[in-house]
C-alpha cells in the first residue's frame, strides 16, 4: 500500500523521496558549468577546493581527487568535476545521480544491495567501507547515492561558510 507521503508501506526502506538531498551532475568543466548554472537558473553555486576520497570501486579501493559545487538546498544541485579514467564520475548527458540522507548508512546500503541495487561505489576511511557514502546502480540503470547525514551536515557547513543560503 502507498501512503499519502509516496512511501510503499509494505517496504522497510531506510529513505523516501522527502530525503531527497541532490541532484548529482558530472562536468568536465566544473567553473563554466557553475558559472551556466547561475546564469540560465539563477542558483549560485559554491565551488570547492579539491578533496582526496578513498573508495572502493566495485570492491577496489582507490584514491581520487575530487571537486564539487553545491547550490544552495536541500534539495541541491550537485556539479562533480570528472575525473578521468573513472567508471564513477565519467560526464553524462543529464542526470548522473539522485543522493538520498540516511541515518545508518551501512544498513540503507545493505538493504539496496538486498533490494537487487548493488553497490557501485563505497567511501572508505581507516578501513572502514561503507563511510560516507554508496552509489548504487539499479537494474533500470539508474544511480542512487546514499549520504550519511554527518557527511551531509558537513556540506551544508561548507555551504554556510562559502555564503550561499538556502
Amino acid at each position: 500500500m502507498v501512503s499519502v507521503t509516496g512511501r510503499n508501506e509494505s517496504l522497510d526502506k531506510c529513505f523516501s523521496l522527502a530525503d531527497l538531498h541532490h541532484v548529482g551532475v558530472v562536468v568536465a568543466d566544473i567553473e563554466q558549468a557553475a558559472a551556466d548554472v547561475e546564469r540560465i537558473y539563477g542558483m549560485p553555486v559554491a565551488v570547492f577546493g579539491e578533496t582526496r576520497f578513498t573508495c572502493r570501486i566495485r570492491g577496489i579501493e582507490q584514491t581520487v581527487v575530487q571537486r564539487i559545487g553545491l547550490t544552495a538546498g536541500p534539495p541541491h544541485l550537485e556539479l562533480l568535476r570528472e575525473v578521468r579514467g573513472s567508471e564513477i564520475w565519467t560526464p553524462v548527458p543529464g542526470v548522473h545521480h539522485l543522493g538520498f540522507v540516511v541515518d545508518d548508512l551501512a544498513s540503507a546500503a545493505g538493504e539496496l544491495e538486498q533490494a537487487g541495487a548493488p553497490v557501485w561505489m563505497a567511501g572508505v576511511r581507516r578501513g572502514i567501507c561503507p563511510v560516507g557514502a554508496t552509489y548504487h546502480r539499479d537494474p533500470l540503470g539508474q544511480v542512487f547515492e546514499l549520504l550519511d547525514r554527518a557527511l551531509a551536515d558537513s556540506m551544508a557547513e561548507r555551504i554556510g561558510h562559502s555564503g550561499l543560503t538556502g
